[in-house]
């Protein structure tokens, strides 16, 4: 609450209902102080056995900010005087610490006494910023270097405090930039007084509520891992230049937060680059290898950390390089693994799912994937010089070892390791997580080999092909999608024999 002062400049504000002794004319302000919440002001006093009192402008509601005139206290300015105050706020929430300003400009203390160009005061978190600071201070007309918490005498009957940390009040903290502590009776002020330019008052956040706190951000956190949504954002990776992660000719489209039924939030993290099995997979930027082996949904899988802690994640192997299995850091462009369809794309073409998972969105989780399709159509593409010679982990327990088995035997002929292949009757009958596992089996034909029997007479890497086509792989399923890869292709090599 607020009111117009009569017959005075000077404006006064309480925290209790007792009035100040040396003020003629005074404006009372009662603040609404709760759990959290931040009061800042231009000058306060702190007597004994009274509470703080405001003297002059003040901000405790969130978000406001007030820029105040001058400051006269008392009316003959025997106490103090400034040129302007500027005040602001802002956190006053529950469970919340507050944030905020306040800087008093051409200062003077008792009559000149103390003198002063600015003292600010920053409070971030509810806590003294090192930001804060004091210009010009004068002592008697001499200089004083400022030093954080260090007495400085003034005459015979008080000293002077700069930038102190916040010391207990009651149930509050409350100190100013600048403090000055009265050990005489001076300036109609008692002995014991404390006068604080600059100052802020701080609820701190009791025990009961920062546990309650950090139970709420766990609540949010287990919130957004379960019924988390794509992400819009493509924020900027740490680095400057990534490769390509598949070396070859590949295919993919924009299949970002389409919908899954068999991962977190129903939704795909990542897009499916289509290429023919034992195409080989590459590290994408120079970093870490982790998580390297069998895992239900991904099959053989592979996460790669870069040096700015940006993640990348490939899924569907059909087997690595010795590189992955034996070493921890890997190389831009180094080969890692092969083109495959394990786990739960046992049943669909060959091809790597890949995930991006930039740090600052690792707070999300799995969540945290951003669509991969605008990085990838800027990253280059590389030609290993030379294959290394595919290896396994031990195969993973269960009916999904015969799955593992029939795999590798198909990479070993794709690599020209070996001749024959498995007979499509010993193909292991598993049932595979997901919805599309029944389109896939009626139509078990390669998609990314037809792509790249299409693309034959063209050997410059494709782009992503259309959005339109990532809708129609959702409505049409794998068969219809191939159709329309052909139909695309045929008029790309119509239109480029005519031109």
């Amino acid at each position: 609450m607020t009111s117009t002062p009569t017959g005075s400049t000077q404006t006064v504000g309480e925290t209790s209902a007792a009035p100040p002794t040396a003020t003629p004319a005074r404006v009372r302000i009662t603040p609404s102080l709760g759990g959290g919440c931040l009061l800042v002001g231009g000058l306060g006093l702190l007597s004994r056995g009274r509470s703080l009192r405001v003297i002059g402008p003040m901000v405790d509601a969130p978000g406001r900010a007030l820029r105040g005139g001058g400051l006269t206290y008392p009316a003959d300015g025997s106490i103090a005087q400034a040129g302007s105050v500027v005040l602001q706020a802002s956190g006053c929430r529950r469970h919340a610490s507050g944030s905020g300003t306040v800087t008093a400009r051409s200062l003077t203390l008792f009559l000149g006494v103390i003198k002063a160009k600015s003292v600010t005061l920053v409070i971030r978190n509810g806590k003294l910023a090192r930001v804060s600071r004091i210009e010009g201070l004068t002592i008697d007309g001499k200089t004083v270097t400022v030093r954080p918490r260090r007495r400085l005498p003034i005459e015979n009957w008080g000293y002077l405090v700069a930038l102190a940390r916040p010391s207990p009040q009651g149930a509050h903290f409350e100190d100013g930039a600048l403090a000055v502590h009265l050990l005489e009776p001076h300036g109609g002020l008692p002995a014991g007084a404390v006068l604080l330019v600059s100052f802020a008052r701080l609820s701190p956040i009791s025990p009961a509520a920062t546990r309650a706190r950090a139970a709420n951000r766990r609540r949010q956190r287990a919130h957004a891992l379960q019924l988390g949504e794509p992400l819009k954002q493509t924020p900027p990776l740490g680095l400057r230049h990534y490769i390509f992660p598949v070396a070859g000719s590949s295919e993919y489209i924009d299949t970002y937060g389409a919908f899954r039924s068999d991962v977190p939030g129903n939704w795909h993290h990542g897009d499916d680059i289509f290429a023919s099995l034992g195409t080989p997979v590459v590290a994408v930027a120079s970093g870490t290898l982790n998580r390297v082996g069998w895992e239900r949904l991904g099959g053989w899988r592979v996460w790669v950390r870069d040096g700015a802690g940006d993640e990348f994640y490939y899924a569907h192997l059909s087997g690595y390089s010795p590189l992955a299995l034996h070493s921890k850091r890997v190389r831009a462009g180094d080969v890692i693994g092969f083109v495959g369809n394990s786990g739960d794309a046992f049943t669909t073409s060959p091809h790597v799912h890949f995930e991006i998972h930039p740090r600052s969105l690792l707070r999300l989780g799995y969540n945290g994937a951003v669509d991969p399709t605008t990085y990838l159509n800027h990253w280059r593409h590389v030609v290993p010089s030379a294959l290394p010679r595919p290896v396994h982990p031990p195969y993973p327990p269960g009916r999904v070892r015969q799955e593992a088995r029939f795999i590798w035997r198909e990479l070993l002929v794709a690599r020209h390791l070996i001749r024959h292949s498995s007979p499509e009757r010993a193909r292991p009958r598993i049932a595979v997580p997901g919805t599309d596992r029944n389109a896939a089996r009626a139509f078990p034909h390669s998609i990314a080999a037809a792509a790249n029997a299409a693309a034959a007479t063209n050997t410059k890497p494709r782009r992503a092909l259309p959005w339109l086509l990532a809708l129609l792989l959702a409505l049409l399923g794998p068969a219809s999608l191939l159709t329309v890869i052909r139909i695309v292709r045929r008029k790309q090599n119509q239109t480029g024999s005519v031109h």
